[in-house]
């Protein structure tokens, strides 16, 4: 295929035919792919449901969040890493042409340490039992005096005029929290959790806020009006008051703060892909393929979809980022699973002012004084949040297949 290069020069371009007039399959790379793992995960749930435990660290049972991550994870892997790697051309072009813009490349080199750290760092951290003689141990660098203070304190203490200060020790280098927990350690399940938020939103919320866009813009009629009054009915409901009135009837979880505000916050990313579904559709080349009778299905998959992507994923991260600050909000507030550590319940805990609803005491110290417990996790859910508005604008371009990159 002819085409023109930034030097004006005429190239050719290699085209993979087979993707271009497939022949139909049953069994494609994708579904293979899926199909395994969820078989794998089906008899490793049996094995778990037989009392043999799966727990991947110490003291960590899988908890039905981490069945449904495992299971969003499955069909990631089957239906977006495998077809990336099918088209390993595209995705390398596209991934060079974003890698070359230095904000775009240190916001995907954080996103890759931050998943690395998800994944791993548990193995790694391990479960850490609660250590209160070594509550608000200072990180290296810093002291903390007066009262209450670390009752065993690892560092070098000095006198003062009224009492001694605790400087901080390799034993915790980024200091510790109320219950002697180390920041590192809560860092980490923080970074978990919001890749779990990451990773429901990408399985189950998008594919369904696409679909229900696809198919409002293609067929119209009657199916686009019902559609996009059920869309118009679940945008008037705040999501907030259902995940309240789930609070008070069920216990406090992440997988009911995932259904709650995830599968109620698709409504703005379906109308968008059904606003470019129908300008899309009245396009040359979709109206040829229509006059050549391929059916709606095949004009979505091989002429729309790829043609929207460029409105798609800007959405898609801006939409991980909303949802990773609604989780660190709820947690801020109390209102959220104890047992996992957020980055907002963490921040929390140094803060003085009484939470309704909290399940955990306050601090005497000022925040200022043991500002680490607050200020890291600040750090790290603001870098996260940053870097994917960053990724998801300069994806925007790359991968447009109009775009020519």
């Amino acid at each position: 295929m002819e085409r023109k290069s930034e030097d004006q020069s005429t190239t050719f371009e290699d085209i993979d035919w087979s993707r271009v007039e497939p022949t139909p399959k049953r069994l494609t790379p994708e579904r293979l792919v899926t199909g395994i793992g969820l078989v794998l995960l089906g008899a490793l749930f049996i094995y778990d449901r037989a009392g043999n435990g799966v727990g991947v660290v110490e003291a960590w049972d899988m908890a039905p969040i981490e069945w449904v991550i495992l299971i969003g994870s499955v069909c990631i892997l089957g239906y977006v890493i495998v077809p990336l790697c099918i088209a390993h051309e595209q995705t390398r072009t596209a991934l060079a042409g974003v890698l070359r813009q230095p904000a775009a490349l240190a916001a995907a080199v954080y996103l890759g340490i931050f998943v690395s750290v998800a994944v791993f760092g548990p193995l790694v951290t391990g479960y850490q039992e609660l250590r209160f003689e070594h509550a608000f141990h200072p990180p290296l660098g810093a002291t903390i005096s007066g009262e209450p203070k670390p009752i065993d304190c690892l560092g070098r203490e000095t006198a003062l005029d009224f009492g001694t200060a605790c400087h901080g020790s390799w034993e915790y280098p980024l200091g510790t929290n109320e219950r002697g927990h180390p920041m590192g350690y809560l860092l980490v399940e923080g970074a978990r959790v919001v890749l779990y938020v990451m990773i429901f939103t990408l399985a189950f919320v998008v594919p369904l806020a696409t679909v229900v866009g696809v198919v409002a813009g293609l067929r119209g009629g009657l199916v686009d009006s019902v559609l996009m009054s059920y869309v118009d009915m679940q945008l008037s409901l705040p999501a907030i008051i259902v995940y309240i009135v789930g609070y008070m009837y069920w216990n406090p979880s992440l997988l009911l703060l995932l259904v709650t505000f995830g599968l109620l916050s698709w409504g703005g990313i379906a109308r968008l892909v059904r606003s470019e579904v129908l300008q899309r559709r009245e396009d040359g080349y979709v109206l040829v393929a229509r006059s050549l009778g391929c059916s709606r299905r095949y004009l979505a998959k091989r002429h729309i979809v790829p043609n929207i992507t460029n409105t798609l994923l800007p959405a898609v991260f801006q939409l991980f980022a909303l949802l990773i600050v609604v989780e660190a909000g709820v947690a801020f507030l109390g209102y959220h699973q104890v047992e996992l550590y957020s980055w907002g319940s963490t921040i929390s805990e140094s803060i003085n002012a009484a939470v309704p609803a909290t399940m955990q005491g306050r601090t005497t110290h000022p925040a200022y004084q043991i500002w680490w417990v607050s200020t890291l996790p600040a750090i790290a859910l603001t870098c996260t949040v940053l870097s994917l508005k960053i990724l998801g604008d300069r994806l925007r371009d790359a991968l447009d297949p109009r775009g020519g990159w």
